[in-house]
């Protein structure tokens, strides 16, 4: 059977109109297995990171021919979804825009219209970077909806001083260590089209990249990025806007402060854990797995000679190997509807 996609648009409780593609088999009836939202993270709306037009670049594809319905959603200020008028106006000093806690009521709608198309009462959530976060968030507030969740590194604040976004960082305030930098990066960001493109290229320990990650994956990865903000093509060089909200979040993580403890968690957990990602770390882990006394099953997949884009690389570099077990352990559900 062949795969369906459909972009569409829902309402928030507060609302916010918020993009979601749908991605599924074709043909009529329940599908098989758990519902699925797909939950991106810090600057890059949901279709980059999880529904690209190549080969080996749609994790909801793969997912949807297991069975699944998936939801991307772009959550408020990202992507298709509505942007704050701050966003269409010069960038200022001052509080970064859109935070994790306010993004959850995002995540609600795409839950509940997810549950509404499938019957379920139940989903899945899979998170990338804060997105997990955000997912681990959305579990304690709302855990009668969410039977599993995957957690793709990321960021939980188990333990201070992270040399990527921590104190020192390029995120903290120089004037004010300790402190999220909002003089320098103020409400929302412009991000250019290959700054993930540069860490990505650090991450992988071969000199010829595309031996590890095909070509045509990262140009249909940029060309969602600029397709993902109708602004992008303005600037030069191209650049396309995200707010700060998640930043900021992810900074104070780094500082070892937890926006959500692990013991309000109820549901499955699955930690991905990839040796080369800088986002995710070995404390904050741990610190997950100390915390989470109530969930049934607590899995962690760690796999060794891996980048934080595994999901994007070529199948033969750790794709492969975390999409079995994904479907090992998703297969594990049970009860969900």
């Amino acid at each position: 059977m062949g795969i369906v996609r459909r972009d569409f648009s829902i309402k928030t409780v507060d609302g916010v109109n918020i993009a979601i593609r749908s991605v599924r088999l074709e043909g009529a009836g329940v599908q098989p297995k758990v519902p699925m939202i797909l939950m991106h993270g810090t600057r890059i709306p949901g279709i980059s990171e999880f529904d690209l037009p190549v080969p080996n670049g749609s994790l909801a594809e793969d997912l949807a021919r297991k069975g699944h319905v998936c939801y991307i959603p772009d959550a408020r200020g990202f992507g298709k979804s509505d942007r704050p008028p701050e966003m269409d106006q010069p960038r200022t000093q001052g509080k970064p825009i859109i935070r994790s806690l306010e993004i959850s009521r995002d995540i609600d709608a795409a839950v509940n219209a997810l549950r509404a198309e499938t019957g379920a009462s139940k989903v899945g959530i899979f998170g990338w970077g804060t997105g997990g976060t955000l997912a681990i968030i959305y579990a304690a507030l709302w855990p009668e909806k969410v039977e599993n969740i995957i957690l793709y590194n990321t960021l939980y604040g188990g333990g201070g001083d992270h040399p990527e976004i921590g104190r020192n960082s390029f995120w903290d305030d120089p004037e004010q260590p300790g402190y999220f930098n909002q003089k320098k990066y103020g409400n929302y960001y412009y991000n250019k089209v290959d700054m993930l493109r540069k860490g990505w290229d650090n991450q992988i320990p071969i000199e010829n990249k595309d031996e590890w990650r095909d070509p045509a994956i990262l140009a249909a990865f940029e060309q969602a990025l600029i397709e993902g903000d109708p602004t992008t093509l303005e600037r030069d060089p191209p650049s396309y806007r995200s707010p700060n909200g998640m930043l900021e979040d992810s900074y104070y993580m780094g500082l070892g402060h937890k926006l959500v403890h692990g013991s309000q968690v109820y549901c499955r957990v699955m930690v991905i854990n990839p040796e080369y990602d800088l986002w995710c770390r070995d404390e904050d882990v741990e610190a997950m797995r100390r915390d989470m006394v109530h969930v049934p099953e607590f899995h962690v997949y760690a796999p060794r000679n891996t980048t934080h884009y595994v999901l994007l690389d070529r199948p033969e570099r750790g794709r492969t190997a975390l999409l079995r077990e994904m479907d090992d352990y998703l297969a594990r559900s049970s009860g969900w509807n």
